[in-house]
């Protein structure tokens, strides 16, 4: 019969339909399956980012979080001189104008006769170095013959005449060797000035006696530390003790230049702009004279090597020079790569006082 055997090849249709339907969902596929990213909008959450394809170029390192950032370069500054105290002495402001004329406090007179040597030696000014004991002149150097008369600088009272083999009245003992001290009181000063004397070879007069200006009081020599003959003098304000010291160029009577001029006298102060003194080793002084009047070579100074010797009063100044003709004057000096200069006026019997404000 024809239908039953329709009816069986329909069924084997049936099974082998079915068996290959299932054998496509069982087994492995050979075809690539299409990447999501392919088939999905950029905007589709559940899209993967397809990754950056790798430059042939070398990419920079991220910086390692412990490296340090390089330091910014330093200031081309030169080094302070050696020696010089990481302060200073704050600057009494006396004088507030770049520069001040002020009467002079010209009350003593030169310790050395006309028959002597009665200028100061430059080369060993206030406040220089005495290279050989390593420290600085707390007083001025009068260069004579031993036997050369010494004269009282003023009126006064005699407080000390010996040696300073036993008691030390300056840096250290045997410095002065033989010397004399007198005390002095002018009206216009407020304080006691004393005077020192030494190096003297010999001492004509007695302590606690009386003086009066010009009068003998001993003889040049060459005592104590003295390397030379030589008289040594100390100009000391308020109190008889070294440290009271003061510049004698700011105290003795300038006299007049070779011509019979008055003299005048110069002193200065060169503070930072924190009001601190500061150490200058080369300070330049040049007298601007007229055509026709004649050439003066430069003056050459330096700030106070110490600082104890810096803004005393009455004149806080940390460089100075007397006797100095009248006249106008450019002083000129470097600090820290910068020049700093300014023309003065010098007038006789006054002190001019002349502020710096260095960087």
């Amino acid at each position: 019969m024809r239908t039953p055997k329709l009816s069986i090849l329909l069924m084997a249709g049936l099974i082998l339909l079915i068996t290959a339907s299932c054998g496509f969902f069982s087994g492995q596929s050979t075809q690539a399956v299409p990447s999501v990213e392919a088939g999905m909008p950029a905007d589709n959450p559940l899209a993967t980012a397809s990754p950056e394809p790798l430059s042939t170029e070398a990419q920079p390192a991220a910086p390692s979080s412990t490296e340090v950032a390089p330091a910014s370069p330093a200031p081309d500054q030169p080094s302070e001189p050696s020696g010089e105290p990481s302060g200073g002495t704050p600057v009494d402001r006396s004088c507030e104008e770049k520069v001040c004329r002020l009467e002079g406090t010209f009350v003593l007179s030169p310790p050395i006769g006309q028959d002597g040597r009665n200028t100061i030696d430059t080369s060993s000014r206030f406040g220089t170095l005495r290279k050989r004991i390593r420290d600085s002149y707390y007083g001025v150097m009068y260069l004579n013959s031993t036997g050369t008369p010494v004269l009282a600088a003023a009126d006064g009272t005699v407080v000390y005449a010996g040696d300073d083999s036993q008691e030390n009245l300056g840096a250290r003992l045997n410095s002065y060797g033989n010397l004399v001290i007198l005390e002095h009181h002018f009206p216009s000063i407020s304080e006691p000035v004393y005077t020192l004397y030494a190096h003297l070879s010999k001492i004509t007069i007695e302590e606690d006696g009386t003086i009066e200006k010009g009068d003998q009081i001993g003889l040049v020599g060459m005592s104590g530390s003295a390397r030379g003959s030589t008289l040594y003098f100390e100009v000391r304000v308020g109190k008889n003790a070294y440290l009271s010291s003061r510049n004698p160029e700011l105290w003795l009577a300038p006299g007049t230049d070779e011509t019979g001029d008055p003299l005048g006298a110069l002193a200065g102060r060169i503070i930072n702009d924190e009001g601190n003194y500061v150490q200058v080793p080369h300070i330049r002084v040049d007298n601007l004279r007229a055509a026709g009047q004649g050439e003066r070579g430069p003056i050459f100074l330096r700030t106070y090597m110490d600082r104890e010797q810096r803004g005393l009063s009455p004149w806080q100044e940390s460089f100075a020079a007397g006797s100095l003709p009248e006249g106008t004057y450019k002083i000129s000096f470097w600090y820290r790569s910068n020049l700093y200069e300014r023309e003065v006026e010098v007038q006789p019997g006054m002190v001019t006082v002349v502020n710096f404000e260095v960087k």
